[in-house]
């Protein structure tokens, strides 16, 4: 149980002070580290410019159907399809080759590198607002669902009780499968989630509801789901490389408490209700204190600027293309910030790099709120046809991660992998997708990814 610390005023002022400083501290380091790896971008710069699309089957889809980590690869791959036509109008020149022809500034291969650029970002654009509200909406969903209850999704605004009775009545078209919720997001990226009386996946836990802090696990969910994409998308550099296509959903999720609402949506205001819960638990957490994580996690994100660099460097002649920055096989550190059932967390994150291997670590600490540390450490490799890869996670608990891919054929890869969940570590309670037999989840998955 949390204890509530009174301080004296002057105690206040010297901890604010020094906080504010170590932000300072650690903001100039970061702008310096960037603008070192920027002077010497040949140590830095990834081998390939290439990456890899997939366009899957997962068994998580359909068998349980509510997996943050399943729908998350999903909005990679979609980002990535984005690439598609923009290749198909414009291909991009790989290549350190140049042509000799100019047009304006550009020769042929620059021009090029920029028009597949404009067409793959203005691709982002048009689908980025669809999948955030879509899987923040499935955030709330999938922390509903792992309590039993069934989730349901529409557009509509859900600020009052007529708006609530317009919802039940049958007057709003409801969705109960996120996909569905994605294709009507293209028109409308704006709604809600709901559960019915009557509507179940199994007897829902009321108790764990109302008073183990699940209440409040709900309320951020949605936003978590939003930093949660951000980090999906750092994974995938790492292991596949990226596009500038990734610039609009990587920053939007680092600011979705900035971006979001303050007023105008009732007591369905997520950061109104997130405030409450925190303050209902004691801690002294407030609008400001959220904004201001969601500010740090982007300042002190490597990959931040250099999304911003390779836009900027796209569209001097370069390739869309590129692998994140590593020194000497280091990866350069990103943070996310996360709000959970004990309070706010920063989690930084990095790795090193060993010819085919690869072993990412992270850190990630409570730091208002009830004093808390995980630990992720894993491994991956790349052999011929197989990648293997494996994570740990060391909280109050373990969770697991276990994925193996084989690529049976240039156009098809076939995949498996277990992962083990426990709601009493942070990151278990933000991805486990039931409760139904206890506070540990042993998830089992299939994947068919046709690769182009």
């Amino acid at each position: 149980m949390f204890k509530e610390r009174r301080k004296t005023a002057v105690t206040s002022k010297m901890e604010n002070l020094k906080n504010t400083i170590i932000r300072i501290r650690i903001f100039s380091i970061s702008i310096l580290i960037i603008a070192y790896l920027m002077l010497n971008t040949e140590s830095i710069l990834a081998q390939s410019l290439t990456s890899q699309r997939t366009l899957s089957f997962d068994s998580r889809y359909v068998i349980q159907g509510y997996s943050n980590k399943a729908v998350g690869q999903f909005g990679i791959e979609l980002f990535n399809l984005a690439t598609l036509p923009a290749d198909l109008i414009v291909k991009p020149d790989t290549s350190l080759t140049k042509g000799d022809k100019k047009f304006l500034f550009y020769d042929s291969h620059q021009l090029r590198n920029v028009a597949n650029g404009l067409l793959l970002f203005a691709g982002s654009i048009f689908l980025k607002d669809s999948f955030q509200f879509m899987y923040h909406e499935y955030g709330h969903g999938t922390r509903l669902a792992a309590l039993g209850f069934k989730p349901f999704y529409g557009h509509s605004d859900f600020a009052n009780e007529a708006d609530q009775q317009a919802i039940l009545s049958g007057d709003v078209k409801l969705y109960d499968n996120i996909f569905d919720l994605y294709i009507s997001s293209l028109l409308d990226a704006t709604g809600f989630t709901i559960v019915k009386e009557g509507d179940t996946l199994f007897s829902p836990l009321y108790n764990e509801l109302n008073n183990n802090g699940w209440a409040g696990l709900v309320s951020m969910s949605g936003l978590n789901n939003e930093m949660l994409f951000s980090e999906f998308i750092e994974d995938e550099m790492h292991r596949n490389g990226g596009h500038i296509g990734f610039i609009l959903p990587y920053i939007n999720g680092k600011i979705g408490v900035l971006n979001y609402p303050t007023a105008g949506l009732g007591v369905f205001n997520d950061v109104t209700n997130i405030i409450s819960y925190y303050k209902g638990r004691g801690y002294h957490i407030d609008n400001d204190k959220i904004s201001k994580g969601d500010k740090v996690s982007l300042f002190t994100s490597t990959l931040s600027y250099q999304l911003v660099y390779q836009f900027l460097n796209m569209l001097s002649g370069n390739s869309s293309r590129f692998h994140p920055w590593e020194f000497r096989g280091v990866q350069l550190p990103n943070t996310l910030f996360y709000m959970n059932r004990s309070g706010l967390s920063y989690k930084v994150r990095s790795g090193y790099r060993s010819g085919a291997w690869r072993f990412p670590f992270a850190l990630e600490y409570v730091f208002e709120g009830e004093k808390r540390t995980e630990f992720t450490f894993g491994a991956e490799k790349g052999f011929e046809k197989i990648t293997a890869a494996f994570e740990a996670i060391i909280g109050k608990r373990l969770d697991l991660a276990l994925d193996v891919s084989y690529r049976q054929s240039k156009w098809l890869m076939l995949s498996g992998g277990y992962a083990l969940y426990d709601k009493r570590n942070l990151h278990g309670e933000r991805l486990i997708p039931s409760l139904e037999h206890g506070s540990v989840y042993h998830d089992f998955y299939l994947r068919a990814s046709l690769t182009y």
